[in-house]
């Protein structure tokens, strides 16, 4: 009996179902939405609409100190100049013995690895080593501290060798010696400020050595220096990082006018800006989908390829004051020739009354790199080269 009344259960659960699921819908609940409170989608695409838009670039001088690369070299717009500071311990017996000239400074030599190339990989590559003789700091130096460096007039770099894979060659004895004399007595030789790498007129290119700020457990711009007592023959290997770096960017701006730039190390940022006044502020975004278009011709990119952008929210187009919120950016990546990305909540932002400034552009790898990237303007001939904004969005009937 009981195995009975479970049976018809069953087939009378079944049969409700069945009838739940019927594929054609009745128009049962169809009145509840008023239509007040119905909404439609709709596109506003600025190459359909021809909405009024604006770009620009300008110059930013970055503090270069944090960058995970130093750059040195030259390419046809850019110029990269490298500060190195070596602070080299030995004990003090040794110091002592340097002193009093019972210890030699029989070799010194630099060993760098190139991890980053802008420009032609086989273009020319020299440059000159100077020694500093005023003080700087990594943090805060920029364009303008490089024109108040003082160093020596004289190369102490010789026996350049270059490969693909390192740069070597041998630093002046003297100057290694020079700076542990002054750490054995304060009074005995100049203070030690470092290097400064120049690139000489020759050089075609630009090469990135990973720097104090980098991933590695250690600097790959290694200092060798071989110690030598002559009356015992003994000898001594000390290998050194450095303990503070930078590179400064100096060159040559844009000349092509229609189109708007990104650049590294200068650095140039950029402003864009659409009218999107015609959109309703109850409106919804569901998506709004940026699409900038490279300029291939009048851009430079290096071997580790600026593929990213940031966007992010202006306060004031003039003074490129950025909104608070601003922290969090906005990414467009690289596919082929045409960075993209989702801007929604930017659109919303506007739509739900911050004043609409536009947004400035920067590169993601700005501090690491000197790559030039050139886009289609807004007022470039061709209007389906010039920046594209397209919105989704839902408004109330």
């Amino acid at each position: 009996m009981i195995r009975f009344l479970r049976l018809s259960f069953f087939a009378v659960a079944l049969t409700v179902i069945f009838i739940s699921c019927n594929q054609d819908p009745t128009s049962v609940g169809a009145n509840l939405v008023s239509e007040q409170d119905q909404f439609t989608f709709n596109q506003l695409d600025s190459y359909e609409s021809n909405i009024s838009q604006k770009s620009a670039w300008s110059q930013f001088t970055p503090k270069l100190g944090t960058s995970q690369y130093v750059l040195l070299g030259k390419t046809s717009y850019a110029e990269s100049s490298m500060l190195l500071l070596y602070n080299i311990y030995l004990p003090d017996s040794l110091l002592a013995r340097l002193k009093a000239g019972e210890l030699l400074v029989k070799s010194a030599s630099l060993k760098m690895i190139p991890k980053y190339t802008l420009g032609d990989n086989s273009a020319s590559f020299d440059f000159s080593v100077y020694q500093i003789r005023s003080p700087w700091t990594e943090n805060g130096f920029d364009r303008d501290s490089l024109s108040k460096l003082s160093y020596d007039v004289s190369d102490i770099k010789s026996n350049l060798i270059t490969t693909d894979t390192t740069i070597n060659f041998n630093l002046n004895t003297n100057v290694v010696k020079e700076w542990l004399m002054r750490k054995a007595d304060s009074t005995a030789a100049p203070k030690n400020y470092g290097l400064i790498f120049k690139p000489k007129p020759s050089t075609q290119k630009i090469l990135g050595f990973l720097g104090i700020q980098g991933t590695a457990a250690t600097n790959e711009s290694i200092l060798n220096v071989i110690l030598e007592r002559p009356s015992t023959g003994y000898k001594d290997t000390i290998n050194v990082s450095p303990y503070e770096d930078v590179h400064v960017v100096t060159g040559t701006l844009p000349t092509t006018s229609s189109n708007f730039y990104l650049e590294g190390g200068y650095s140039l940022r950029s402003t864009l800006f659409f009218d999107i006044s015609s959109l309703a502020k109850n409106s919804i975004i569901n998506k709004a989908i940026l699409d900038l278009t490279v300029d291939e011709s009048n851009s430079l990119d290096g071997s580790l390829k600026s593929d990213s952008v940031y966007v992010q929210l202006l306060a004031d187009s003039t003074s490129r004051r950025l909104t608070s919120d601003s922290v969090y950016s906005v990414l467009l990546k690289r596919t082929g020739n045409v960075f993209s990305g989702d801007i929604s909540w930017i659109v919303q932002k506007w739509l739900s009354g911050v004043d609409n400034q536009g947004v400035i552009i920067s590169l993601v790898d700005e501090y690491s790199t000197a790559a030039r990237i050139a886009f289609y303007g807004s007022k470039d001939p061709n209007k389906a080269l010039r920046p594209k904004l397209k919105i989704t969005y839902m408004q109330k009937k």
